[in-house]
C-alpha cells in the first residue's frame, strides 16, 4: 500500500470504517495509519477500550461486520490492527493528536511511535461531537491553508450536513445569530453564508 493510495482512498475509507464502528457501538479512542520501518507497509491501528488483552476474536468479528457494510472499501481486515488505548503506540498517538486543539488529521514523521519503528504516521482527529472551542480552532487552522482548498464537511446540531469552504470568522452583535459566526463558501453556488459557531457539532 503506497503513500499516495493512503492519502487518498485509504485514508478516506479508513474514516468510513471508523464511522461505521462508532455507529455500531464500538469504542474508537484513537485511530491512525502507520508505515512501518520493517517492511514499508501501511497498517491502520485502532485503539479501543473494547479490546480484550486476553484475546481479540470478538473484536475482530465486529470489525469484519463493519467492513462488510461499506461497499467497495479499499481497507481489508489484514490492514487493521486492534490495540488497547493503554498500549505505548496508542498512548503516544493520543498525545500527538491532542497536542493541537483543532480536530484535523496529524501527520507525524518521527522514527518511532510508542515502541514501534516507523517511517511516518497519519493520525485521525477525535470522534464525537466537537466543543465550540474545538470548532473555532479547527476552522482557524483550515483558514491557514494555501493553494487549492477542498471543501470540508460541516455537521450541524439539527442533523443537517453541508459541504463548504470556511473563509472567515466574524462577530455578530445583534439578531438571532448573535455571537461568533463562521462564514462558509458554497463551492456549487459560489455564495457565502454565515452560520453560528454554536450550531456546528463537527468539521471534517
Amino acid at each position: 500500500m503506497d503513500q499516495e493510495l493512503l492519502v487518498g482512498n485509504q485514508f478516506e475509507d479508513g474514516e468510513k470504517l471508523l464511522t461505521q464502528l462508532v455507529r455500531s457501538g464500538f469504542d474508537v479512542t484513537v485511530a491512525f495509519w502507520v508505515r512501518t520501518s520493517e517492511d514499508g507497509s501501511w497498517y491502520l491501528y485502532i485503539g479501543s477500550t473494547a479490546v480484550d488483552r486476553g484475546g481479540k476474536g470478538h473484536e475482530y468479528g465486529m470489525l469484519y461486520v463493519a467492513l462488510t457494510k461499506i461497499p467497495h472499501i479499499s481497507v481489508s481486515l489484514s490492514d487493521v490492527k486492534l490495540v488497547h488505548p493503554s498500549e505505548p503506540i496508542a498512548k503516544e498517538a493520543i498525545a500527538l493528536r491532542d497536542r493541537n486543539p483543532a480536530r484535523l488529521p496529524v501527520r507525524y514523521r518521527g522514527k518511532r511511535l510508542g515502541d514501534l519503528p516507523i517511517e511516518e504516521a497519519y493520525i485521525y482527529p477525535k470522534t464525537g461531537p466537537m466543543t465550540r472551542d474545538e470548532v473555532i480552532q479547527t476552522v482557524m487552522e483550515l483558514l491557514k491553508r494555501s493553494g487549492r482548498v477542498q471543501p470540508s464537511t460541516f455537521t450541524f446540531a439539527d442533523g443537517s450536513i453541508r459541504q463548504a469552504i470556511p473563509i472567515g470568522i466574524q462577530l455578530q452583535m445583534q439578531g438571532p445569530g448573535r455571537g461568533l459566526q463562521i462564514v462558509l463558501l458554497d463551492p456549487r453556488t459560489n455564495q457565502n453564508q454565515a452560520v453560528a459557531a454554536d450550531e456546528v457539532v463537527s468539521v471534517q
